[in-house]
């Protein structure tokens, strides 16, 4: 059993909800677009950055729950793992209904395809970059469920690589599409989650 979730029944529900999420994220994200044969992995460096920060922020998550265990010095309290949990499901529902939502438009990498229109239904209705926001849901999440209070600043850091590679693709978006994406980004302000940000 790993300590900082205290009981085996925790760790199980951990471990179910981590896997369960980040799984379904991964095919959903990576896997899909492959077998769509429409990945193309090019010199797109926010990707690079992005997949280098989320595994570290994995990764540090876990790494800082052990320290704050260990050391007494930064521990979150108990509960702290159930409100994480819960933002992970909920961080990655929204990201996965964003990403389903995109369909053949949806690429891991900075894209805009030949055929893209602006997609206006589902969470784009509310938030500009959804899948982004859903994201810095779950990575907050994890931060809380690992419960260390020096994993949250991660998220941080995660929300500045989202919004410099959200910059960049609205950039692109405007460049490609025009008048149609800066009517979308007028009417749609919030940039990644919801009624909030």
């Amino acid at each position: 059993m790993i300590p900082i979730f205290e009981t085996r029944l925790n760790e199980a529900i951990f471990y179910a909800v981590f896997y369960t999420a980040y799984g379904a994220d991964i095919a959903l994200t990576y896997i899909a677009p492959l077998i769509r044969r429409r990945l193309k992995i090019k010199k797109d460096k926010t990707y690079i950055k992005l997949v280098t920060t989320l595994l570290a922020t994995i990764f540090l998550s876990f790494y800082f729950g052990y320290l704050s265990y260990y050391t007494g010095i930064g521990v979150l309290p108990l509960p702290s793992l159930y409100i994480g949990l819960a933002l992970i499901a909920a961080g990655e529902w929204l990201r996965l209904w964003a990403i389903a939502t995109l369909g053949k438009y949806f690429s891991p990498v900075v894209t805009v395809f030949p055929d893209h229109k602006v997609v206006t239904r589902g969470p784009y209705r509310l938030a500009r970059h959804p899948a982004y926001g859903g994201a810095l849901i779950s990575l907050l999440g994890l931060a809380l469920a690992t419960r260390s209070a020096f994993s949250l600043p991660l998220v941080l850091l995660n929300a500045a690589v989202y919004n410099n590679r959200a910059n960049i693709e609205e950039k692109l978006l405007t460049e490609s599409l025009g008048d149609e994406y800066v009517k979308y980004r007028s009417k749609v302000k919030k940039k990644f989650i919801p009624f909030l940000w």
